[in-house]
């Protein structure tokens, strides 16, 4: 089978996404030289990214060699033990390889990948939640000022009260 090319595959999905090479690099956490590299068949990207661009990849033949392009990155990474029955007839496995050292250490890379990313979005959703309240706070205050009300201030402390300041 031949191998797929993979500078080609990011490319077409790449430019499927409409997005530039800076903006996949962000996608996918990764720098816009890391993304050149890839495009122009220097380097490959590892198979944390090839999932999470699987992610954002919308249906279609782009989608197709990329799924074919991460299959062979799996194959590469941790090929499939062949398992041949012992001499009593039970399946004896293969010792631990290099294969699964790969992909242990790929899957602690997409751990930590995705860590960053849900970090990344829990602070986007706070700064979205901070901005909701403040646009509704401008839409009380506007709808107040077209009535031709100004906007309630603080209530004075009564005069037998102690008066703090912040």
């Amino acid at each position: 089978m031949e191998e797929m090319n993979a500078a080609k595959v990011v490319k077409k999905v790449r430019e499927k996404l409409e997005v530039s090479q800076e903006g996949l690099a962000r996608l996918l956490n990764a720098t816009k030289g890391a993304v050149q590299h890839w495009e122009r068949g220097r380097n490959r990207p590892d198979l944390a990214r090839l999932l999470a661009l699987r992610q954002l990849c919308p249906a279609g033949a782009e989608k197709k060699d990329l799924e074919i392009l991460i299959k062979e990155t799996q194959g590469r990474v941790a090929p499939l033990p062949t398992v041949q029955p012992g001499p009593d007839g039970k399946i004896v496995l293969p010792p631990v390889g290099e294969g699964l050292i790969l992909l242990r250490r790929e899957n602690n890379k997409m751990r930590k990948q995705v860590a960053k990313l849900e970090a990344t979005l829990k602070r986007r959703d706070e700064k979205l939640r901070i901005l909701e309240d403040l646009i509704k706070d401008l839409h009380r205050d506007l709808a107040g000022a077209r009535a031709g009300q100004v906007p309630a201030a603080p209530e004075p402390a009564p005069s037998g009260a102690p008066q703090t300041t912040e």
